[in-house]
């Protein structure tokens, strides 16, 4: 037998351009290796975006695991994206969606679960050869077809502001309906040791050991202004929190806001920076007890750290958040919650009615729960 044919390339952990992970860690060769796990089914992913949904898409790839142990799970996101992936153990290959048509033209798959209505998204499912398509996906005359009732429920969501604010439904459990699985897991947090060590270092500078940490997200990029809590809520928020270490979290966007916040507040307030990369900011917010946040990526990213945290809404649905169980979430009282709107005239805005006293108790009152 030639030498290429020795190669086991049937195996899960089989890569084209590399050994695979057991020959760097233990040397084994692929002739006699002992890990050999042979692929049974491929599955592939499709989930572009936003960044907050791609990490809550996570939930799904241990139920997909447990139901297809032998599989190999391929994911599609943007190429911006991956970061939020690397490190999941599920996850056996990332394809940047950069490089994603040839692989799609190319591959034949067991099962792809496409949970994107994004257009890319749905041509990809369209063009890929698969024995099972699940989720949304184009046919050549650019009609949409949808796998089952959930995701024709979703889909008449998606173009019904209504509907979308009287559902009841977690995206957690929409997504597992659409995918054929019976439950939904645990949102999947990836953190690197060299973040954990940079963490570590950050928590050692600045006397966080032993201490009750506070994290604030203020905030929720430009795209979604209306999300935003007001700056003034925040100092506001903070004076009342004298007996906790204060962290505070934002994106480029957010630079002159971070700023003006340390300088305007009369505490302690520490600006965890506006440029760490995605890894380096889940190690830098799972130093904190507790999280303070409005409906972005960091609310997903706090509670699949299993951080207790106050969620803060007002233009988006509390409904569809998955808690876990790990903290409350804070409605705005204004008639008008739920509106998707991105800009508003209405005085005063609703997240300006989620008042720092309200806020302030149901920190006390979550982080001393056991």
């Amino acid at each position: 037998m030639s030498k290429i044919k020795q190669l086991k390339q049937s195996c899960r952990f089989f890569m084209p351009e590399v050994p695979c992970v057991y020959h760097k860690m233990a040397g084994k060769k692929c002739p006699d290796c002992d890990r050999y796990s042979p692929i049974k089914e491929k599955i592939l992913i499709i989930k572009l975006g936003a960044l907050g949904d791609v990490l809550r898409t996570t939930s799904i790839c241990e139920p997909l695991k447990d139901l297809y142990p032998e599989s190999v799970l391929f994911w599609i996101t943007e190429d911006n994206h991956v970061p939020v992936l690397e490190g999941n153990h599920f996850v056996d290959r990332i394809i940047n969606k950069s490089n994603a048509i040839n692989f799609v033209s190319f591959f034949t798959f067991d099962l792809v679960i496409n949970l994107d209505l994004d257009e890319d998204a749905l041509i990809f499912a369209g063009i890929v050869k698969s024995k099972e398509k699940r989720g949304f996906w184009y046919d050549s005359s650019g009609k949409i077809h949808c796998s089952n009732q959930s995701a024709e429920t979703y889909f008449l969501m998606s173009h019904d502001d209504q509907l979308k604010k009287r559902n009841k439904k977690t995206y957690q459990r929409f997504i597992a309906e659409i995918a054929g699985l019976s439950e939904y897991g645990n949102i999947i947090v990836p953190i690197s040791e060299a973040s954990k060590k940079n963490a570590e270092e950050f928590a050692k500078r600045y006397g966080l050991n032993g201490k009750k940490v506070l994290g604030a997200v203020i905030g929720t990029g430009n795209r979604w202004i209306t999300k935003r809590w007001p700056e003034k809520h925040f100092l506001d928020l903070f004076s009342r929190l004298d007996d906790f270490e204060i962290l505070i979290f934002g994106g480029a966007e957010e630079k002159d806001l971070l700023e003006q916040i340390v300088k305007k507040s009369n505490l302690r307030v520490i600006n965890t920076g506006h440029s760490n990369s995605i890894d380096l900011f889940f190690g830098l917010l799972n130093l904190c007890d507790i999280v303070v946040c409005c409906d972005t990526f960091a609310l997903h990213a706090a509670v699949g750290l299993g951080k207790k945290t106050i969620a803060l809404f007002g233009p988006t649905s509390s409904n569809e958040v998955e808690m876990y169980n790990h903290g409350v979430k804070i409605v705005s009282p204004a008639w008008c919650v739920c509106c998707y709107k991105k800009t508003c005239s209405t005085r005063p805005m609703c997240m300006e009615l989620i008042t720092p006293r309200q806020v302030e108790q149901f920190i006390r009152r979550v982080y001393f729960e056991r």
